[in-house]
């Protein structure tokens, strides 16, 4: 027996996803193809708050729809448990933490997100509590969650450990954790040959290496890696470069503070890669049980 169903075994005993996930999302939003195989509030500010506004997240969000609901059926939401969606986005967990009749809070460093996730949040007449702030210093007291996730967001804090611990700090003994990642990946060599360069140091793609997520929690978390596989489609490469360069927030701004040459010759490689019109990626689901 796995992590995944001893955790569905305990507590709220509604099954689990399987071991892996592949969903395929024709970006355009008319069809969507899911296979599942097995109060100390602070405004943030700078680069990374700002790397993170602007884009039409909510966008590329809507082809992370299967993952969400993997996230959300991982932890067996039901009503009254207490979730914290950490860089939560626009509000896609979140969201559906709160139809399943959770107790939501989510927190994110960009406002622009936030605003996007309250007004989403509002169309539907959810009560979820939007907060801004830093998952490496989150503004919750000990153990003030039930289930805490965190959707290719957490990972790209540059303190790894920081944003560890505090999302075990938050979590309560017998609590969930559910996390993705994306490793390092043919689409990360591409944006490498594209011209980007990363921050000397942990990178988000070492959150989906076993030893480095057992380092980071497995002190206080019984641990479980999954994997999946995303997968978006568009009648051509243009037409996935433009949903891209506009909707992954670290490239555009990469995009946005490059010279005509440079942003010009980025395409050139990025458009290449997509020219099938298909964009697939691996990712790695983490679940914890808080001990």
């Amino acid at each position: 027996m796995g992590l995944a169903d001893e955790l569905a075994e305990r507590r709220w005993p509604q099954p689990l996803g399987q071991r892996r996930d592949l969903s395929r999302v024709l970006i355009r939003g008319v069809g969507e193809e899911v296979a599942h195989g097995l109060s100390m509030l602070r405004r943030v500010s700078g680069s990374a708050a700002d790397t993170w506004s602007g884009a039409s997240y909510e966008r590329m969000v809507e082809t992370f729809t299967a993952i969400h609901d993997r996230v959300v059926g991982t932890l067996a939401i039901e009503p009254g448990v207490r979730v914290l969606d950490v860089a939560c986005g626009t509000g896609g967990v979140a969201l559906r933490a709160a139809r399943a009749g959770a107790d939501v809070v989510g927190i994110d460093i960009s406002a622009d997100q936030l605003a996007k996730a309250r007004g989403a949040a509002e169309e539907e007449g959810l009560a979820i509590r939007f907060d801004e702030g830093d998952c490496q210093e989150l503004p919750y007291g000990d153990a003030s969650f039930d289930a805490v996730a965190s959707a290719f967001g957490a990972i790209f804090a540059p303190d790894h450990q920081r944003a560890a611990d505090e999302l075990a700090r938050v979590c309560r003994r017998g609590g969930r954790l559910a996390l993705t990642a994306w490793p390092k990946d043919e689409w990360l060599r591409v944006s490498e040959r594209a011209g980007r360069t990363f921050p000397e140091g942990p990178d988000a793609s070492d959150w989906a290496r076993e030893e480095h997520v057992r380092a980071l929690l497995g002190d206080a978390f019984d641990l479980e890696l999954q994997t999946g596989e995303w997968r978006i489609e568009a009648d051509s490469g243009e037409e996935l470069w433009e949903l891209v360069s506009t909707s992954m927030p670290p490239l555009r701004s990469w995009l946005e503070e490059q010279s005509d040459e440079v942003r010009a010759r980025a395409e050139r490689v990025y458009l290449e890669y997509l020219a099938p019109g298909v964009l697939e990626r691996k990712y790695v689901l983490v679940v914890g049980l808080r001990r």
